[in-house]
């Protein structure tokens, strides 16, 4: 919540388009939404994504939302970290009972991006993990809620190596559920760990959202696995009786979550 710039002290705070701790923006919640309707209205396709950092703020944008819902029309996603992660961030999670509540009472049509709280301190911290615990807790967070929206977990790229068997087992057991892939710029990724996550859950059930020289080194690799299965493919016997998988060099894109030309 904050204040548009050309406002004074005495107006009062609205949802506005700004990352802590600044509360003060040229773009109001409601001003960025329009935006986005109209671009659709042009035919550009665009979708949007909450990023809450405060339950503060979350039902009078949620109700913003709902008075303009014959016109969203496009994917929409609520985000938010409702739980504890990796590494014991500092950072306080957003309430998980009461925003669940919140989104499931004012827009259930939404995709509710779920997630935990992070730091990265360095690639060899073993604590820089996703365990069974953690993506238990998310599990059993959602069926308290009765949740039955569709549901992506936000997950920081540089803690998939270690995290993969927990990440696997979260993606089927919550239905209707994906794994967004996230990262800082100055955080140590192993881009293999991301193929493999793409290859063990499918390129159906995974997005990526990475800096851009992390996404040239996650395309490199994956085009490298793509030629290694084109060759193994090549040199099959022909009378082999045998299924053949070439990897697919394409990422699987995030779904136009920001308003780009």
């Amino acid at each position: 919540a904050g204040r548009l710039a050309d406002q004074g002290p005495d107006d009062p705070l609205i949802p506005i388009m700004a990352h802590p701790p600044h509360n003060e923006s040229d773009l109001s919640l409601e001003m960025w939404l329009n935006e986005v309707i109209e671009a659709n209205k042009e035919g550009k396709k665009k979708g949007a994504k909450l990023d809450f950092k405060d339950l503060s703020i979350v039902q009078q944008s949620l109700e913003l939302l709902k008075s303009h819902i014959k016109q969203i029309n496009f994917p929409l996603w609520l985000n938010a970290d409702i739980l504890k992660g990796p590494v014991e961030s500092s950072t306080v999670p957003v309430d998980a009972d009461k925003f669940l509540s919140l989104c499931a009472e004012y827009f259930p049509q939404a995709t509710l991006s779920v997630g935990w709280t992070t730091k990265f301190t360095s690639a060899d911290d073993e604590a820089g993990a996703y365990t069974k615990q953690m993506v238990q807790e998310m599990s059993d967070t959602l069926e308290k809620n009765n949740i039955t929206q569709p549901i992506t977990f936000p997950i920081r790229a540089a803690f998939i190596g270690r995290s993969l068997v927990s990440l696997e087992w979260l993606v089927d057991t919550i239905p209707d559920s994906t794994i967004t892939v996230w990262s800082s710029p100055s955080d140590d990724i192993d881009v293999q760990a991301l193929v493999a996550l793409r290859d063990n859950i499918g390129h159906d059930s995974v997005y990526f959202d990475l800096p851009e020289d992390q996404q040239k080194a996650f395309d490199e690799a994956k085009q490298k696995e793509s030629n290694t299965a084109a060759v193994k493919f090549q040199f099959l016997p022909q009378n082999a009786s045998a299924w053949a998988t070439v990897g697919v060099a394409l990422a699987s894109a995030l779904a136009a979550l920001y308003l780009y030309e």
